[in-house]
Order: C-alpha cells, then sequence, then structure tokens
C-alpha cells in the first residue's frame, strides 16, 4: 500500500504524528519551535516515526521551504497553538484569537500549503476557534484555507468518541483540492452503532493499579478538600450552590480541572498542558495521577519516550492530539483520498451528533441541583467561630507589645458571638495594625499605618461588604475602615477583609466569593466612604471602580485619563503598571490581545490577594 509522505507542523511531541503514520502514512519531515518538543521526536525515530524522518527545531514564522528535505509532499497535517482561542484565553481577560502572534501561525501552515500544493491537509484546534471574536477569526481562516484552493469540511469531534478515556473536544478541519470528506463515525458512545460506552479511566489504567493501594492525604493548602470530593466532581463541592454549608469557593470562579477528581466509570475530562498544584485529573485514590497513566488517558504508548523534566513532560502530553483519535482521522483520510479499502463507517454530511445535547442535559441537571440545594444551605449555616489561623509565609504577624513574630488572638465572650482580635502585620518594611472587632453579624475592622512611632489614626476611607446571605459563622457585614495618610495603604484594607473572611468562613479570598471577571456572580453589595477631603487619583480611581458595573466594561483611556486629572503628562501604560503595582487588576493591550490600544479594563472591585500579585511586566 502507498504510503502518503506527510509533512508534519507544529508538531508538538507527535501525537497527530504517531495516529497517522500507524493509519499508513510516512511522516516524513517535522517541524517544531520547542527544543525540548524535538528532542522527544527524536528520541522515538524508528519506532514511531520513519529513521529518516527530519526534525527541523525552526520557528515556522522564519521557515523556508529549502530547508525541508522534501521535493513532493501528499499531505500536511498539523494543530497550531490554541491559547489564544482556548478557555484559558478567555479566563485571561478574553480570546486573542488572530490578534495574537500564536493565532496568526495558520498564515505560515497557508504559506506551506500554497507552496507544495498537496492533495490535502488537515488543521487541529480547540473548539473556541470557531467563536473567537464572535466568529471573524475563524472566517478569516477559512477563506485564507480556501484562497489556496481548497473545499474545506470542519466537524467538532469529542475524542472520547474514538477510544480516547478522555472527554477532549476538538476542532477538526480537513482541506481537499478535490472530492469530498466524511469524517469517521463515533465507534464509542450514544453515536456509535452499537451504543458501545466509552473507554473509562479505569478501564484504561487498570493493569497499573495495585489493589493495596488506600487513599491518599494529598499536601499543601487546599489538599485535604479533595478526600471530600466525590468522583467526578471539582471545586465546585465546595460551593454554596451544591449546598456545601459552610461555602470555600464561588460558582465558576476557579478552572473546571481545579480539584477534579476523575471518576474510575468514566472518561477524564479534557488533560490540560499547565498542570499546577491543585489542577487536576487527580486520581480517585487523591493523588496525582502518575506518568505512565496520564500517557494512558492520552493515549500514547507505553514505550513512548519524552525527553525533559516531568513537568515538562506533562505539558507535552497536555498539548498533544490523543494518537488513537488522530489514527481514526488518518484512516478516513486514506480511504478517501487515497483510495484505500478500509470500510470505515463514516458520518453525512448533515447528520449531527449528540454530545453537546448531552452536555447541555448535564449542564441542566447541575442548575437544578443547584436550586435545590439553595434551600438547603440557608438552613444549616455554622454557628461557632474559627479558633485556628495560618501565618502566610509573605505576612508576619506580631504581638503588638513586643513585636516578637509571635500571634496575638484573644476571643471574648464566644457564646455572645463578640471576638475581638488585636495584631500588626509587616509587610514590605511597613507595620499595620488590624483592630477587629465582632458583635453578632458585623465585624468592624480598623487598620492603621505605623509611621514615627506611632499608629497613625486619621480615617481615610471606609469599605463595606454586606452578603446577600450569613456566611460562615454567619458574618453578614464586614465594615473595614483605614487609618492613614497614604492612599496606596489601601491594599491592606482588603488585606484586612480577606483576613477576617477567611478566619470567619470557608472563603480564603474575595475572588473566592466574589467569582471570575468574566462571569462575576457577585453575592455581596460593596459601599465606600471617603473621609479625606483632598481627592487623589488612586482615590478617584477606587470610587469609580468599587462599583461592579464599572469592571465589566473595556473602556476609553481618556476615561482613565479623565481620573486621573494631573498637570503631568498622562501615560496610560505607566499609570497602568502603577495600579497593577498596588495589585489591582487593569489590563491593556500590553496585557491582553483583546483589548484595543487605547482602552483599559479593571477586572475587579478589590484588590488581588497578596499570593497571587499580578504582574507588571508586558507581553512581548
Amino acid at each position: 500500500m502507498y504510503q502518503p509522505i506527510t509533512l508534519s507542523l507544529f508538531s508538538g511531541a507527535g501525537g497527530l504524528d504517531i495516529g497517522f503514520q500507524k493509519a499508513g502514512f510516512k511522516i516524513a519531515a517535522c517541524v517544531e519551535k520547542e527544543e525540548i518538543f524535538c528532542k522527544t521526536l527524536e528520541l522515538n525515530l524508528g519506532r514511531y516515526s520513519k529513521h529518516n524522518c527530519q526534525v527541523l527545531h525552526r520557528d515556522i514564522r522564519y521557515l523556508q521551504p529549502s530547508e525541508i528535505s522534501l521535493n513532493k509532499v501528499d499531505f500536511i497535517i498539523g494543530s497550531p497553538p490554541c491559547q489564544s482561542f482556548s478557555a484559558i484565553g478567555r479566563r485571561a481577560g478574553g480570546i486573542g484569537g488572530i490578534q495574537d502572534e500564536r493565532g496568526s501561525l495558520f498564515e505560515h501552515y497557508c504559506r506551506l500549503l500554497k507552496y507544495y500544493k498537496p492533495k490535502g491537509f488537515l488543521f487541529e484546534n480547540v473548539r473556541g476557534i470557531l467563536s473567537a471574536n464572535k466568529g471573524k477569526d475563524w472566517q478569516v481562516i477559512i477563506n485564507a484555507f480556501e484562497n489556496i484552493g481548497y473545499k474545506l469540511y470542519y466537524r467538532v469531534l469529542d475524542c472520547a468518541d474514538y477510544g480516547v478515556p478522555q472527554h477532549r473536544e476538538r476542532l477538526i478541519l480537513v482541506g481537499m483540492q478535490d472530492g469530498k470528506f466524511k469524517f469517521p463515525r463515533p465507534i464509542y458512545g450514544s453515536d456509535s452503532p452499537n451504543n458501545h460506552s466509552h473507554i473509562s479511566a479505569l478501564e484504561a489504567i487498570v493493569d497499573l493499579q495495585d489493589p493495596s493501594e488506600t487513599e491518599h492525604q494529598y499536601s499543601g493548602k487546599y489538599g485535604k478538600l479533595l478526600t471530600e470530593v466525590l468522583p467526578g466532581m471539582n471545586y465546585h463541592y465546595f460551593t454554596k450552590e451544591m449546598g456545601y454549608p459552610n461555602p470555600i469557593f464561588a460558582w465558576r470562579s476557579r478552572f473546571s480541572d481545579f480539584l477534579y477528581k476523575a471518576d474510575p466509570d468514566k472518561p477524564v475530562r479534557t488533560i490540560v498542558a499547565q498542570i499546577g498544584a491543585y489542577s487536576g485529573p487527580f486520581h480517585w485514590k487523591n493523588r496525582k495521577f502518575t506518568l505512565q497513566e496520564f500517557k494512558r488517558l492520552q493515549t500514547f504508548p507505553d514505550d513512548y519516550e519524552f525527553a525533559g523534566s516531568l513537568n515538562t513532560i506533562l505539558k507535552q502530553i497536555g498539548n498533544s492530539v490523543p494518537p488513537k483519535f488522530a489514527e481514526k482521522l488518518a484512516m478516513a483520510v486514506l480511504q478517501q483520498l487515497f483510495a484505500s479499502d478500509l470500510d470505515m463507517d463514516l458520518l453525512e454530511e448533515e447528520e449531527q451528533l449528540s454530545f453537546d445535547a448531552r452536555k447541555s442535559q448535564r449542564a441542566k441537571s447541575t442548575r437544578v441541583k443547584r436550586l435545590n440545594n439553595t434551600e438547603y444551605l440557608h438552613l444549616n449555616l455554622l454557628d461557632s467561630p474559627s479558633e485556628s489561623y495560618s501565618v502566610n509565609k509573605k505576612q508576619v504577624l506580631c504581638n503588638l507589645v513586643n513585636y516578637d513574630d509571635s500571634i496575638l488572638f484573644h476571643y471574648l465572650s464566644p457564646k455572645s458571638r463578640i471576638k475581638i482580635t488585636q495584631l500588626a502585620l509587616i509587610q514590605t518594611g511597613n507595620i499595620y495594625k488590624f483592630h477587629f472587632q465582632r458583635a453578632g453579624e458585623i465585624c468592624s475592622i480598623s487598620v492603621s499605618h505605623y509611621q514615627n512611632e506611632s499608629f497613625i489614626n486619621p480615617p481615610l476611607l471606609q469599605y463595606q461588604v454586606k452578603f446577600d446571605h450569613p456566611i460562615g459563622d454567619g458574618l453578614k457585614k464586614i465594615i473595614c475602615t483605614l487609618l492613614s495618610d497614604s492612599d496606596k495603604d489601601i491594599p491592606i484594607a482588603w488585606d484586612a477583609i480577606e483576613d477576617c473572611l477567611s478566619r470567619s468562613s470557608g472563603y480564603k479570598t474575595m475572588m473566592d466569593v466574589y467569582g471570575h471577571f468574566t462571569e462575576p456572580h457577585p453575592t455581596f453589595t460593596l459601599n465606600l466612604d471617603v473621609f479625606n477631603k483632598t481627592s487623589s487619583f488612586l482615590i478617584r480611581f477606587i470610587k469609580e471602580f468599587s462599583k461592579f458595573e464599572s469592571t465589566k466594561k473595556v473602556l476609553p483611556e481618556e476615561l482613565l485619563k479623565n481620573i486621573y486629572a494631573s498637570d503631568e503628562s498622562f501615560d496610560l501604560a505607566e499609570v497602568v503598571r502603577d495600579l497593577r503595582e498596588l495589585r489591582f487588576d487593569v489590563r491593556v493591550h500590553e496585557t491582553n490581545k483583546t483589548i484595543p490600544p487605547g482602552y483599559f479594563r479593571c477586572c475587579y472591585p478589590f484588590t488581588i490577594n497578596i499570593n497571587k500579585q499580578v504582574s507588571v511586566k508586558w507581553k512581548s
């Protein structure tokens, strides 16, 4: 059988290549920008590609066809970087799309396609590419391929339907010079001919399991929570919407893989490239999956070798197209474009797949559960104050009398729920005193700045955070008064509010109770009073952006310039850098390409937690 000569672009760790090579294509050259990925490809030459396959460690933007040792190419495959179209891109402040240089790399795919004029090509990406910038980006991409002379066929497919133990939805675009293309019919799931069950996570790794293994205790700030999470769930388990009596997170305030524990009887959710300390999928025994288990979940061969550290390897796996999925796509191409008799069952163009309907049904079921649990939550509020507190490495709490790195907590009359706590916070060379007074559902805080051997007393401003429903030990309102002569102490007021929040409830930060700015679900109201008659830029800024509606918009720099109201020249980038230094999450074109030059966005009505300080470095 003839093996179509294939050029692989954006090869990554070789997921697409493995599938196409196994189906009968000859991967003759690979182009990859990341050096460590190229080393992985080289490690597997002769086993999952030909011995003489050319591995080019090159940035495609500068690659010339003369560098590729091929005179003829029958087919081109490639998966351009998808971050600018992905869910991560959306959560980072919008989808960069083709405005992001990673999103414009398809142009160089087109350049090589136009040069070699193969019979066809396959282009893989995330489904978010279809809706990036309201569909305009996808139309640009489609037009570029059509202008070269290819007929285009595309669908969103779920890898689990093709034997991958992972729900991973991907956009597949196939271009052909002649003929029509039909996508392979699912062989698992409700769209398969015999309604075969999907390959489950346990089924994929069962021979790698130790029958005597007991449940683990995962470490870290949120590690202990993992034991409570039910298989198949994530951090949503700890929200008020799901009925958790002392909520720790707001609904949709984190990525869906946060504290996500795999269900052994189902495929796992999408494995991502950037796996943090609390990013799933976690094993149902409350541990991280092993490297060998991750390879199975992504359907890499057991003996496939990876170069680099463990984190680098996991990035390579998460970035890859599952080889088993790639193989089914390759077989469909081989049968229709290269006249191979593989007897594959193919989908008709008008046939619709049901996984979107299944997702909609699951979402509807979750919404019903959330509504049912809301009443339950209101009847089961905890009523006892927390007796413990953990010291953050970035914050040193001191006894007000001796400043000796000890912590003073003094609870008075806990039964009547009145408690007074005094402590100091040393941060970036400054000392601050937090004075808490709790009476019933209201906690009053004063924050003083220590200067010239005394704590500054003039009140500068006051925040009032009123929750829609009592949280934690019955807290319903936080009143924080900042006593200082410096408006740059405003972030310290929010540190004090978060300190109160964490000791009175399961929430650790304002972000946990507010939710992410792309989908804000505020469950509190915020009021600001300013006592200082002299109005500074920062004071005017927080007045405007303590309003929820102001944080939902991309605004012209003219608005910020008017707030700035200074005789000094206004430089948007410099002003935003200063705000970000103070932990206000303000974004501009230099930090997010979806924000047009000359515009900005303030994402939250509060400063970011000290452990999540926003970067002041611009993207190159």
